[in-house]
């Protein structure tokens, strides 16, 4: 245990709710396979920064680590972790997009192998397993309250929502969250409910919210619950419908590199940062801590940044190495 607490408070966190006796005992780091699902496509701007935390608390706790990517493709996320169980790791880090009970054969089967199994960015509700990742439903207030804070939204103004609205689905309790804010301050707002295919390739969303513009000039912001992708091309979308930096508040999710150009340019109002690094790091650190002490039922909440014109200098360096 001593080991383990000198090698994360190197990596500046701490465990000091955690103690033991001098005793000799198995090295925290004695080798661990962990599979990890890590939502996206390779090192694409959702997704670098939950690899870079995960590969850098594998590498401190000598983990051996399997990347999983989707394609954020809920089905595919229960086919990799049922490929996952296939091979009887130590530990299995999921995504919970295709909801508990689409998961739940995975998870039984888990259970009865004693494989740790691990949550991260989305929860799987009534599971009791350590989650790492968003309030849903908080996030997706935040948003709203953040949007109309920096866009200087009033009660009778016009917002779309481009989201999830299929309960269930993944992002639903997201967007509910954005849309009863908006009930309670008297915006009014049009609900565009994101395709499969938009989610896979983010440009597919740009005519679509081109031609909505179009439609309703009178709108005063596009809000995005929960997509980076999507997110990224707000101001693609803008400059398309020929509208000028600031002629409409745009608001999302995750802070990536096309996102804070959007922001430096003014196309992008504001980002929510649910810190993905920690969305990495932190469930291995759990995975490590479950499977050698017993240690479960873990839970942090990433999302409590926010990325504005007011602090994109600040946080520009961090963003361009991906750990933001």
């Amino acid at each position: 245990m001593k080991r383990l607490l000198t090698t994360l408070a190197a990596a500046a966190f701490s465990v000091s709710a955690l103690t033991t006796t001098a005793t000799a005992q198995e090295a925290v780091d004695s080798g661990m396979t962990i599979y990890f699902q890590m939502g996206g496509n390779p090192g694409d701007a959702a997704t670098l920064a939950r690899e870079l935390g995960a590969r850098d608390a594998a590498r401190i706790l000598n983990v051996t680590l399997i990347e999983q990517h989707s394609g954020w493709d809920p089905q595919r996320m229960v086919v990799q972790a049922n490929e996952a169980l296939a091979a009887q790791p130590d530990a299995i880090v999921v995504m919970g997009h295709a909801g508990t009970d689409a998961m739940q054969v995975f998870l039984d089967r888990a259970a009865d192998d004693g494989i740790v199994v691990i949550v991260n960015n989305n929860a799987l509700p009534g599971t009791g397993l350590s989650y790492f990742g968003l309030d849903n439903y908080g996030a997706g207030r935040n948003l709203a309250s953040l949007t109309i804070q920096n866009g200087s939204l009033e009660a009778g103004d016009s917002v779309v929502v481009y989201g999830a609205f299929i309960e269930g689905a993944p992002g639903f309790d997201v967007a509910k969250g954005t849309t009863d804010v908006l009930d309670e301050a008297g915006i009014n707002y049009d609900t565009l409910q994101w395709s499969n295919e938009a989610v896979l390739d983010p440009a597919l969303s740009v005519p679509v919210l081109i031609a909505y513009l179009e439609t309703n000039p009178d709108t005063k912001a596009i809000i995005v619950p929960g997509h980076g992708g999507i997110t990224a091309v707000l101001d693609r979308v803008l400059r398309d419908a020929g509208k000028a930096p600031g002629e409409i508040t745009t608001s999302g999710f995750d802070i990536s590199p096309a996102a804070i150009e959007g922001v430096k340019d003014g196309y992008i109002t504001v980002v929510l940062d649910q810190q993905p690094y920690l969305q990495g790091f932190m469930p291995v650190v759990a995975a490590v801590l479950e499977a050698k002490y017993g240690i479960a039922g873990l839970d942090l909440n990433t999302g409590g940044g926010f990325l504005t014109q007011a602090n994109v200098e600040a946080l520009e360096a961090l963003i361009a190495t991906g750990i933001r």
